[in-house]
């Protein structure tokens, strides 16, 4: 017989939600401001990149000792501890005096997060039997899509009215009403978590995860192959392999290891891990194919995220229902395949001609796919998890999840921008032979691109002169020529990546329902709500 959800436990979820929508609301609001912050405080690019970086390390190293310390002293409680903390910090960055006082104020709104976006996530195991939770995670995730279109458009339209700090102090007041509202209708509910403080464990997870996050700013400004990069890439894999050591020798290890040991639920974790990883490659290279091809704009580029997560939030809602009727891996693999299916008309139907609402119309039917996969992998972690353990392995879910993101972005990043420096490159020089420029000038020719027009040698203006074209015209039609083939390759690259989860995806086990889900989590035997903790929520 299927469980039934009351109102009231649809109601204390309905709060949840609101309390992560801020979250990622908060998270968005940061895209518009950096360069606008970094003018203010008169930072380089590469220092302004540590306003996302800091918060981004700080929320996933911590993701692993919030839920565990959730499970054991109460997850409501965590959640409205954070929500206290991530209020006061984002009011101190919006009073900011100096750069440095921001960035602190950025960590602890990191830390902050990791109380809250987990541990909600693990709500859904507990008010919801798993035939529920497909329809729950979709409504959760979408939410979380609809801040992602419409926080960055919120906040530039404040920014441009009443200056950078008014993101804060929005997201700020936001957060308080959400602490009040999960105050009043969420109930409590513990499980079980060690009783002691994993110092080395933490220590280890913080370098492991700043190492590793930090590779991705590293590559940008240092390259793939300086000892700066490669010496903090070997740190961060060093301190995982000691983190894999030591936790799998804990009884009550911070890291929630033994759901590793499920064959379902690392299938879709480094599954997801590779979906969000594409997404993000191409999203990312995307961004620049728009901002920087020859005619493109900023304004282009933001309709570009919103066809991407307003499609997302479709698919989360559409695909949650139906993973609650149909079954999962059928439904996973068909939905995988439809990134695969657009991204080939990409490839052979757009390049830097191609007017954007086709571009628009192929990004909607992309994002969908983004957003249909989420509750789906969702569903199936939670249904692995113990019930009396279902932050840590939110939290473990979530820590994963969030090294695709930075992978898959600095992935696109730089095999984009390197695809199109050399084909620009290689398509300036035939321009230049065909126009008749002589051999002889090959090498100002392939000078002069690298500036970008900015320095041009005196005999190869001459010769341009004679011929009577302009350099500006040649280095146009090369850049024309070489983001459409960069674009093109980058989809097949990304195809690569889908494809590789598609197989992925094929081992997971044809079963409809884990030991976990049945024997812990089976109707008739809800996960423990503490009544009684309610009223000591703080």
């Amino acid at each position: 017989m299927e469980n039934t959800v009351t109102r009231k436990q649809w109601i204390q979820f309905v709060a949840l939600v609101f309390g992560a929508f801020i979250c990622i609301e908060a998270m968005v609001f940061q895209a518009p401001a950096v360069p606008i912050i970094a003018q203010h405080f008169k930072v380089p690019p590469f220092l302004a990149g540590l306003i996302i970086l800091s918060f981004y390390i700080t929320s996933t190293a911590f993701y692993p000792l919030a839920g565990r310390v959730a499970d054991r002293i109460g997850r409501k409680r965590v959640i409205l501890f954070g929500m206290i903390i991530f209020t006061i910090s984002e009011f101190a960055a919006a009073l900011s005096p100096t750069f440095s006082f921001l960035l602190a104020a950025r960590v602890v709104q990191g830390f902050s997060v990791s109380c809250i976006l987990p541990v909600a996530l693990a709500y859904i195991g507990v008010l919801f039997p798993p035939e529920k939770r497909g329809t729950a995670s979709g409504i959760f995730s979408a939410f979380q899509a609809l801040a992602s279109t419409t926080g960055a458009v919120i906040a530039g339209y404040l920014i441009s009215i009443y200056g950078w700090p008014i993101v804060y102090w929005v997201s700020g007041g936001l957060t308080a009403i959400g602490f009040f509202v999960i105050l009043a209708l969420v109930p409590e509910s513990k499980g079980e978590g060690s009783k002691s403080v994993d110092i080395i464990g933490t220590i280890l997870i913080i370098i492991a995860t700043g190492c590793l996050l930090t590779v991705s700013t590293l590559v940008r400004n240092y390259g793939a192959a300086s000892a700066i990069t490669l010496g903090t890439l070997a740190v961060g894999i060093l301190s995982a392999i000691l983190i894999w050591v030591t936790q799998n020798r804990k009884a009550n290890p911070l890291i929630e290891v033994s759901l590793l040991k499920s064959r379902l639920f690392t299938v879709v974790v480094v599954a997801n891990l590779v979906i969000v990883a594409a997404y993000q490659l191409f999203i990312y290279a995307m961004n620049f194919f728009l901002t920087t091809r020859p005619g493109g704009n900023v304004a282009e580029t933001g309709w570009f995220y919103t066809a991407i997560y307003s499609s997302a939030f479709l698919g989360n809602l559409i695909y949650g229902k139906l993973s609650d009727k149909f079954n999962g891996k059928k439904l996973l693999i068909s939905i995988l395949l439809l990134p695969v299916l657009t991204l080939f008309v990409y490839a052979f139907s757009v390049n830097t001609g191609t007017a954007f609402n086709f571009i628009f119309i192929l990004t909607f039917i992309f994002g969908f796919g983004m957003g249909a996969n989420t509750p789906l992998i969702i569903k199936y972690a939670l249904g692995e998890m113990a019930a009396e353990k279902y932050a840590a392995g939110s939290s473990l879910f979530q820590f994963i999840r969030d090294f695709g993101a930075p992978f898959g972005q600095v992935t696109g990043i730089v095999i984009f921008t390197t695809l199109t420096t050399s084909f620009t490159q290689t398509a300036l020089l035939n321009q230049a032979e065909q126009a008749g420029v002589k051999a002889s000038l090959m090498t100002a020719v392939e000078q002069a691109g690298s500036t970008g027009g900015s320095q041009i040698d005196e005999g190869l203006t001459n010769e341009l002169q004679s011929l009577g074209i302009k350099f500006e015209d040649l280095l146009t039609a090369a850049k024309t020529e070489g983001f459409s083939d960069a674009l093109q390759i980058l989809a097949f690259i990304t195809i690569g990546f889908f494809v590789l989860s598609i197989l992925i995806s094929l081992f997971i086990p044809n079963k409809k329902a884990s030991p976990h889900s049945i024997n812990r989590n089976k109707a008739g035997t809800p996960p423990k709500i503490d009544d009684n903790l309610e009223t000591e929520a703080l």
